[in-house]
């Protein structure tokens, strides 16, 4: 399958929060949201940027970068965690350093493609709200 028209769009009409610190991969992810129909928030290299953006606006997902410059993004995890809001960590680290807390979020290793994304998309959004 080729990916364009006829691609599926588990992000349609749907808001995505991307917290990312490393600009060129933060461009592939916006790209990558886009290509499955989301509206970006960000994005966001900052745990308190991201924390005020939530606040100011509800995503139905968001994608973390566990260390932003040295700043764990665990604070904001726990705020998404606690509202209900979906998450995935998308991470250059393997998923047994994650703090056990958020054992249940989906993990994407750095690089991310559009395949692995819509898979790990598609999980995200068919789990019930807690």
């Amino acid at each position: 399958m080729s990916w364009g028209e006829d691609a599926e769009m588990p992000l349609a009409g749907r808001k995505v929060l991307i917290v990312e610190d490393q600009y060129l991969i933060a461009d592939d992810l916006c790209s990558l949201v886009e290509r499955l129909g989301g509206h970006v928030l960000g994005p966001i290299s900052r745990v308190g940027t991201a924390i005020a953006a939530l606040q100011a606006e509800t995503p139905d997902l968001a994608l973390l970068d566990v260390n932003l410059e040295g700043e764990l993004v665990y604070p904001l995890a726990a705020a998404l965690q606690e509202a209900g809001i979906p998450f995935l960590f998308t991470t250059g680290y393997d998923a047994m350093v994650i703090d056990p807390r958020f054992g249940e979020a989906p993990h994407l290793s750095k690089p991310i493609g559009q395949w692995q994304l819509l898979e790990a998309v598609r999980r995200v959004m068919e789990r019930p709200a807690r």
